[in-house]
């Protein structure tokens, strides 16, 4: 099968103008609803308001348009969460408090969208049948790589005693966006903002207390 950014992809046209936009909505809230298996391309065809021949003729089948509207789709929430990354760790001054901040926002605007729960399900479900869904969005633009540069980087300050930044980054999300995730089994059950805000200080604050700097020995 063929993976985003491969050779065989074949999308010449794609979601270029008003009948390739509606096409990637239209095909986006089929997938998300129905998956990949229920979902065929009349239905898309019919959705979009375009003929069958045009989704082809722009997509070139429908494995390639269901790989290009899931990345396309994530690369709009990275865009979402990188921007929450900068105004939070941009410039941090408070490390437990911008990191609660940056937290606490990440879990009330991405963890309970109802767009990113369903996009998640539907990863899940068909990542056995498309690799490409997992591991084309590892490395560094992924939520744990930004996550990474900004531990990084208050280690190389001095303001968090972190060797492994990467999985420092790991141990941040699963105290706080993941526990969040497990607590509303993805969605399905709902979290009030103020059990998300409890979820998350906790979880901030036992990160900072396992990565506190030590203190200054005494002076010769």
């Amino acid at each position: 099968m063929a993976t985003p950014g491969t050779p065989t992809e074949r999308r010449a046209v794609g979601a270029a103008g008003p009948k390739g936009e509606a096409i990637a909505a239209a095909a986006l809230r089929l997938f998300l609803r129905d998956g990949y298996e229920r979902t065929s391309v009349d239905a898309i065809a019919a959705e979009a308001g375009v003929s069958k021949r045009t989704v082809y003729n722009r997509y070139g089948d429908k494995e390639n348009l269901f790989l290009s509207v899931l990345r396309d789709t994530y690369k709009s929430m990275m865009m979402t969460f990188r921007g929450i990354a900068e105004k939070h760790l941009g410039d941090v001054t408070d490390v437990r408090q911008d990191l609660t901040a940056f937290a606490l926002e990440v879990a009330l605007t991405m963890t309970t969208a109802p767009d990113r729960i369903a996009l998640v399900r539907l990863i899940m479900s068909e990542a056995p049948f498309f690799p490409g869904l997992i591991t084309a969005e590892q490395g560094a633009a992924t939520m744990t790589g930004i996550i990474t540069a900004c531990l990084a980087r208050l280690a190389g300050e001095g303001r968090l005693a972190i060797s492994d930044p990467a999985e420092a980054a790991g141990h941040l999300v699963a105290l706080t966006i993941n526990r969040i995730n497990a607590r509303t089994m993805f969605g399905v059950l709902p979290v009030s903002d103020a059990e998300a805000e409890r979820i998350v200080t906790s979880g901030v604050a036992a990160f900072v207390r396992a990565y506190r700097p030590a203190p200054p020995g005494p002076a010769a």
